[in-house]
């Protein structure tokens, strides 16, 4: 199986885990470029109609449910013959072999373990299900600790009977609840019981029951009571061997009521609070006896005070203190019922369940405005993650994590997104490196050289930067273009320039590569403005090679602004055309051919009149 790819996006890495229906493996899903585990439906039972849909159930029933304390399912179909289940791959230890390495575990870790089980059966019994399946081999880990349980193959409708296909009991041997041994309907306290069992086993290295087989020892779940936990670990408290025996009442009816009352007594012993009535004692022996006067020491009538035998001899209604002994006796037994009648609500009825919430949207909110939300919401900011989507705005959150509309218990995490937006990166300063250098530094911060011209200066040498499409440390998008204008050396002088270009070898080369015009760029000195600040410029093309229509454009910037368009035309070969231009202040000129950068001059107008040209 390794190495195949499913529903060509789940690319089989390794295998992770074997059971008797399917076998779960390591993967890559190739869309999100993310570990997940994949479960596949073994070979042999692909044609079983009973196991078939024991896997699709499983499917449905975790698609209900959505809790930071319950493995997420993200896919689920049939590639082919194979049938298969992506889930949220949890590479740590599974709770089964964290026991059987170092068990008894310290009871600080069990409770905290145990309370997180708590509030995912809460989910689950809230919409309606029994996992029917607890046990320390489904309570996963991620790497920050949190516990997940998974496993929801035998899930069923709270009420309903626990037997499988063909009238088998479904369940684990060990953690199996009496209800669920003998077959009767099942409801959430049979997860409570199979949770207490993972506890006992967690706090005292072994499980409550064992036997030469798995129906001998469902059967001491229904007939025995399990070994006092206190009796195989000295560390546990009177209050946590209660909790142990609450929990795993035969009855049902005499365990927790629902994971949150049972969780609202394991977040007392995390406190270090001791729960109400210890289990020490049973209830008929924690009645009270109520009290009785202490007779005096009998004395003989002779040896009475004539005063004490005639006090004797009085009617009982005339003896005060026989009175108010009477009344104190009555007043105590009352306290003392009064007392017992506390202790038995506490015992049962710790409290009612912790209040929940509806966790509120806050995608689309910056982060401050979800963190104020959340607050409102009596919810707690848990982790911030960090991504990068080029369609919304930066600061925005773009997901959360659990999703708005679950109820959740008031000062639940919610975990946020933030989005990063496109990455950027600085411009570096290119000008005056030479274009091979600009290349690999653009490169270095993740930018590509976009188009280059080339043009004369008189300033820089061949083949250096004159000028860059973006200022030095401005930000941009990485992989964005920067364009380059390079130098070409001083302009030629006239005698220097060839007369007549050489001609391409073919008229489709000359149409493919047309040659470059002549340009020149001169100021008129007899033009200048009464106040030395305008001039007229005059601008000298002329037009070779034989392709017919080369767009020729020029550019005037001044300080009266621009860019103003002086001339935008296709001109023919040997065709001359003189401009006349003027120019406020500082001028640019920049002649373009066929679309690049040709020619550029910058002329400075200094307070007296100059001819030079800059």
């Amino acid at each position: 199986m390794e190495g195949t790819t499913i529903a060509g996006r789940y690319r089989i890495d390794s295998r992770i885990g074997d059971g008797g229906l399917a076998t779960v493996y390591r993967a890559t899903d190739l869309t999100l470029d993310r570990t997940v585990a994949v479960k596949i439906l073994k070979p042999q039972w692909a044609e079983d109609p009973e196991a078939l849909e024991r896997f699709r159930h499983e499917a449905r029933a975790a698609a209900k449910l959505a809790h930071p304390n319950i493995v997420q399912v993200f896919d689920t179909g049939v590639d082919e013959d194979i049938h298969f289940l992506v889930m949220e791959y949890l590479p740590e230890p599974n709770l089964k072999q964290i026991i059987a390495e170092y068990a008894p575990l310290p009871s600080r870790k069990v409770l905290q373990v145990t309370i997180q089980c708590c509030q995912a059966l809460a989910q689950i019994h809230k919409q309606g299900l029994v996992h029917g399946d607890v046990k320390p081999h489904n309570i996963l880990f991620t790497d920050q600790g949190v516990a997940k349980l998974s496993d929801f193959g035998i899930a069923t409708a709270a009420g309903k009977g626990g037997e499988g296909p063909s009238g088998m009991v479904m369940g684990t041997a060990h953690y199996i609840s009496p209800e669920q041994a003998q077959g009767r309907a099942t409801g959430p306290q049979s997860d409570l019981y199979s949770l207490a069992c993972v506890m006992y086993e967690a706090l005292t290295g072994q499980t409550p029951f064992s036997g030469q087989s798995p129906a001998q020892i469902a059967a001491k779940h229904v007939r025995q009571q399990p070994p006092s936990p206190r009796t195989l670990n000295l560390s546990i408290s009177p209050s946590h061997e209660y909790l142990l025996n609450k929990a795993m009442a035969k009855d049902p009816a005499r365990r927790y009521r629902s994971a949150e009352e049972m969780r609202a007594d394991l977040q007392k012993l995390a406190r270090g609070e001791e729960l109400d009535r210890t289990g020490v004692l049973s209830v008929d022996e924690e009645a009270t006896v109520p009290m009785q006067p202490t007779p005096p020491p009998a004395e003989s009538a002779q040896a009475r005070p004539p005063s004490a035998i005639s006090k004797s001899r009085r009617k009982p209604g005339t003896d005060t203190t026989l009175i108010w002994t009477t009344a104190a006796v009555i007043v105590l037994a009352l306290l003392a019922l009064v007392m017992v009648g506390w202790l038995i609500k506490k015992a049962f009825y710790p409290g009612a369940p912790p209040a929940e919430v509806q966790i509120p949207s806050v995608r689309g909110l910056t982060e401050g405005e979800a963190r104020q939300r959340l607050t409102d919401a009596k919810l707690t900011v848990g982790a911030i993650r960090t991504a990068r989507e080029s369609d919304k705005p930066i600061g925005q959150v773009i997901d959360q994590y659990p999703s708005e509309g679950q109820s959740v218990p008031l000062g639940t995490k919610v975990e946020l997104t933030i989005n990063l937006g496109k990455e950027t990166v600085t411009v570096p300063d290119l000008v005056g490196q030479l274009v091979q250098q600009a290349a690999q530094q653009l490169e270095q911060v993740g930018l590509t050289v976009g188009e280059t011209t080339q043009r004369y200066s008189d300033e820089w040498e061949e083949d250096k930067v004159i000028r860059q499409s973006h200022a030095p440390g401005t930000l941009v998008e990485k992989g964005w273009p920067i364009d380059l204008v390079i130098s070409r050396g001083p302009e030629p002088s006239e005698e220097e320039q060839p007369v007549e270009p050489a001609e391409p070898s073919s008229e489709t080369e000359q149409q493919r590569e047309p040659l470059e015009p002549d340009v020149s760029i001169s100021a008129d000195a007899t033009s200048v403005s009464a106040d030395g600040m305008s001039r007229d410029y005059v601008i000298n093309i002329t037009v070779f090679g034989q392709k017919e229509a080369q767009h020729v454009k020029v550019i005037k910037r001044d300080d009266s602004g621009g860019p103003i368009i002086v001339l935008d035309e296709g001109m023919e070969p040997g065709q001359a055309r003189q401009l006349r231009v003027t120019g406020r202040g500082n001028t640019t000129i920049e002649v373009y051919h066929e679309g690049k950068l040709i020619t550029q001059k910058n002329f400075k107008v200094e307070t007296q009149p100059s001819n030079d040209n800059q």
